[in-house]
Parts: C-alpha cells; sequence; structure tokens
C-alpha cells in the first residue's frame, strides 16, 4: 500500500474507538464487581475434633485485625518480624483445649513401702483427648508418715508434646484453603510413648494479605498475535519486553512488543508498544490483549492498525 494521512487517521480513529470501548466495559466491569458482590467469609468445616479447615479469599482487613489481636497478646513473633521490618503476608490463630474434668484412677495409685517412715502413696493424675481416651498428665505422691508437714506431698507434671500441623491448598477457583491439626504425646511413660492423643480445636482463624500493589516488571512473553491493519490480517508470534500489573502472570499491560508473522503470500514484522488486557473485563477469558500496531512487510509496505494477542 502507498503510505498517506488520511489511511493512517482513519486507522487511528477505529483503533481509538475500540480502546475506549473495550476501556468502558472494563470499567463497568470493575465497579459491579466492587459493588454488587457479596464479600467472602471464611467458611470453617469441621474435620475431625483436633483437625479443621477454613476456606478463605485474600482479606487485608481481616489480616489487620488478627495482627492487631496477636500485638495485644504480646506476641514474640509478631513483635521479631517488626523488627526486622518484614512485611506480615499471612496470620494465623489456633486455639484447643482438653476437656476440663480431671479425675484420679484408683488403677493408678501405688503404695510404695520402703521402711515405716518413707511409705508413700503414687497417683497419676489424667486428661481426656477429644477422642475419649485418657492419657497422664501430672503425678501426685503423698507421704503419710513424713513427721515434716511439708514434705507430704510431692506433685509433676509430664513432658507433654504438643503436635500442631498446617497446610496450605488452592483449589481451581482460587481459594485458599488452610488445615490444622493437633496432638499432644506423652513419650516419657512406656505405656504412653508414640501415642497420639487429638486435642479439640475451638479455633482457627487465617488471613492473607491482598495484593493490590502494582509495578512496572521486566517480564519477557512470547504470546500468539492477530495483526489487524488497513492492508494485513496474518497471524503472528510476538515477544514482549516488559509488563505492568501485581505480577508476571497478573498484568495490566504488556510493554515493547515485536513480533513475526505472515500469510502465504509475505512475512510480516510488527512493533507494538504496548497493549492492555482487555481480557480482565471478559468472562471466561484472563489474559488477551490489544493495542495499536506498526507493520513492515517483505513488500515493502508499512500499515497501521491493531495487534490482538494471548500470551503464553
Amino acid at each position: 500500500m502507498k503510505f498517506n494521512i488520511d489511511t493512517i487517521w482513519k486507522v487511528t480513529k477505529i483503533v481509538v474507538v475500540v480502546l475506549m470501548a473495550l476501556f468502558v466495559v472494563y470499567s463497568v466491569n470493575g465497579f459491579l464487581k466492587k459493588y454488587n458482590t457479596i464479600p467472602q467469609t471464611p467458611q470453617v468445616i469441621q474435620i475431625a475434633d483436633n483437625a479443621l479447615l477454613i476456606k478463605l479469599q485474600a482479606n487485608t482487613q481481616k489480616l489487620e485485625e488478627l495482627e492487631a489481636e496477636l500485638k495485644k497478646k504480646d506476641s514474640l513473633i509478631l513483635e521479631y518480624a517488626k523488627k526486622n521490618k518484614e512485611k506480615t503476608d499471612e496470620v494465623g490463630i489456633i486455639k484447643a483445649k482438653l476437656e476440663q474434668t480431671v479425675k484420679l484412677h484408683q488403677a493408678s495409685a501405688h503404695v510404695y513401702l520402703k521402711g515405716k517412715v518413707t511409705d508413700h502413696h503414687f497417683i497419676k493424675i489424667y486428661k481426656k483427648a477429644s477422642d475419649g481416651t485418657e492419657f497422664p498428665i501430672a503425678w501426685a505422691m503423698f507421704h503419710p508418715n513424713q513427721p515434716d508437714s511439708n514434705k507430704l506431698w510431692k506433685t509433676g507434671t509430664y513432658p507433654l508434646e504438643f503436635d500442631v500441623n498446617v497446610i496450605e491448598t488452592e483449589d481451581k477457583n482460587g481459594i485458599l484453603n488452610r488445615y490444622a491439626e493437633l496432638n499432644i504425646e506423652n513419650n516419657q511413660m512406656s505405656e504412653t510413648k508414640g501415642n497420639k492423643y487429638p486435642v479439640k480445636i475451638t479455633r482457627l482463624d487465617w488471613a492473607k494479605r491482598e495484593n493490590n500493589e502494582k509495578s512496572f516488571i521486566f517480564n519477557p512473553r512470547l504470546g500468539l498475535a492477530m495483526e489487524l491493519t488497513n492492508s494485513v490480517v496474518a497471524p503472528a508470534l510476538d515477544l514482549s519486553l516488559a509488563s505492568y500489573g501485581k505480577s508476571k502472570a497478573d498484568m495490566d499491560w504488556r510493554i515493547i512488543e515485536l513480533s513475526v508473522g505472515g500469510t502465504s503470500d509475505e512475512f510480516i514484522f510488527g512493533f507494538t508498544p504496548f497493549s492492555w488486557n482487555f481480557g480482565k473485563a471478559l468472562p471466561l477469558i484472563e489474559n488477551a490483549f490489544v493495542g495499536p500496531a506498526v507493520v513492515w512487510s517483505t513488500e515493502g509496505e508499512v500499515s497501521y492498525g491493531v495487534k490482538f494477542s494471548v500470551p503464553f
């Protein structure tokens, strides 16, 4: 084709109208999402007495509430993170409790005869796990013949080990799940060594910070493209050098794009200074970009138009 001002002006008007229409759709879609959707609240699911699952979405407000709660409790780990100037990305709080009832087992009471003065009784104190099993948590020793009243009783606790397990998963919809379980072990005694006693979890609260920060990123990305100009309609392979958005995967703009493609008659080379991700405004599409394009063909023609692309 011949290079002329009228052709450039017509193509420019088409490009501007298309971009403005897509931008309006994107803005309206964002407005509706912001004001017409119901906020996702964490959903807690009971798996077992000692295990819970919480489903959540990123929520900065909730994270700040949990962070403030830990601050009131003088949390050492929160203080350490702040001291190191680390940004808190997630906060989780897990609470559990044993059954309140405590009783002495007659079967655990023994009388040790070591002499008339030092005879004593030894008794174990048990707690009940959430599954109903009982395990010793402490002991008491009574010396009835001890003349010193301060030495009549001797008590102690067993070195209980608390085992907390937390895992994170993400489903196909991007919902974050946290699984937590809590068990107690008493490995000092042969009768309980290696046994796990589940503890009822009474609270599982978790929050993840929303990632709303955007920046320019050096982000080379290949993509499939379609060049549409006033003289060329051809598929192409493109390469963008940088992007703007939340991350390398979550892009709003692709920047400085070079493309090569062609038809059965000619090869083309294209340049797009920037392209906008209109896919975010549409259902079923995550990444689809549109931007102005300049195309050179092997026939020596220069044309102007629009390039649509989908990055890998």
